[in-house]
């Protein structure tokens, strides 16, 4: 059981890394681009992932 909590706990802490380098990118104005090309990030995929930080190019560095 211990490990399943620690998983948990991993889990979390990852989608609270994720959710605040989301939030640093809206203060810096870089939200909606793609942090390898540049490109923008489009609203539909920001819908369905908001803390995206990559396009569909480059989906293994996200």
């Amino acid at each position: 059981m211990a490990e399943s909590v620690n998983e948990s706990v991993a889990s979390i802490e990852s989608t609270l890394n994720s959710v605040e380098r989301a939030l640093e990118r809206l203060r810096v104005g870089a939200y909606r681009q793609c942090q390898v090309c540049g490109r923008a990030i489009e609203e539909a995929e920001l819908v369905a992932n908001p803390v995206l930080a990559n396009c569909p190019q480059h989906p293994e560095l996200s």
